[in-house]
């Protein structure tokens, strides 16, 4: 019985991290004060059916997918924020959850995950996902350049060093190359997307950011279902990716590959 429910855990954590749709903006004054609007939607029937499936095991999930609780929570992982206000939102092809707002005075002692939060998504229940933290947090730093305001936003460029893999041996997860393996990816990862924005209150002066649009820059976005629709440049990406590599080594081979956007290392943004 505990191994039935340990494999139990184990499929939800992995069906939950599938059918999660998360947006980040964060708008931003030249003052440093601003706000970060969270949007977070989950399949709900794919988690309503995995969670009866765990009930049929014995476990008892209780509440709602998310609560308050919980966002007041994410507002103490971000640092320097304070929750304001929720609401719960709709999206397409069966995806609800929740819409978070949340206000701070000084964006320097802000830090946003780029993973998207799964804190609380069983609301407390005997099977509810470890407690998140902010492990791969996007820094920033607000600074004066004359008249205007400029931000550096920093991402861990992680991992420097890791040992090179053999150039004719796929190394960037599952092996894309197998039909099978393909096709449950797509089935999984449908709908997930995982995106943060920054729009700043003014026009933005330069910036070395790739993806602009007026006064709003893309910071990451990843589309895996997008990305898992060019089989051709799924499997060129996965033989020239060892795990572990670093934005900068990834950076050079994702020019056409859609689903997929980032930026250099650290993005600086100066506006006014």
């Amino acid at each position: 019985m505990a191994f039935a429910r340990l494999a139990a855990i184990a499929a939800v954590s992995i069906v939950l991290t599938g059918c999660i749709n998360s947006a980040t903006l964060i708008r931003l004054k030249p003052d440093g004060s601003g706000t970060v609007e969270q949007t977070t939607l989950m399949n709900t029937a794919t988690l309503k059916g995995v969670l009866g499936g765990l009930e049929a095991q014995g476990a008892k999930p209780a509440g709602p997918v998310f609560n308050e609780a919980d966002l007041k929570k994410q507002a103490e992982r971000m640092g320097g924020v304070t929750f304001v206000s929720a609401e719960p939102v709709k999206g397409a092809n069966g995806f609800e959850g929740m819409k978070a707002l949340y206000s701070f005075t000084d964006i320097n002692k802000v830090r946003v995950d780029q993973d998207p939060n799964m804190s609380g998504t069983t609301s407390g229940g005997s099977f509810a996902a470890t407690e998140a933290t902010t492990k791969n947090p996007l820094v920033f730093t607000l600074a004066k350049s004359g008249d205007n305001s400029l931000l550096t936003v920093t991402f861990p460029d992680q991992v420097k060093g890791a040992p090179a893999a053999e150039p004719e041996t796929p190394q960037g997860g599952p092996d894309m190359a197998n039909p099978q393996m393909l096709a449950m990816m797509k089935t999984m990862f449908d709908g997930f997307k995982v995106g943060i924005d920054l729009e700043v209150a003014g026009s933005i002066v330069k910036t070395n950011a790739d993806y602009v649009s007026g006064s709003r820059v893309t910071l990451l976005e990843m589309d895996l279902g997008q990305l898992l629709q060019d089989e051709a440049k799924l499997k060129q990406l996965q033989s020239k990716v060892r795990p572990g590599a670093s934005i900068s080594e990834v950076k050079p081979y994702l020019k056409d590959i859609k689903g997929i956007k980032i930026n250099d290392p650290v993005v600086t943004v100066e506006f006014k």
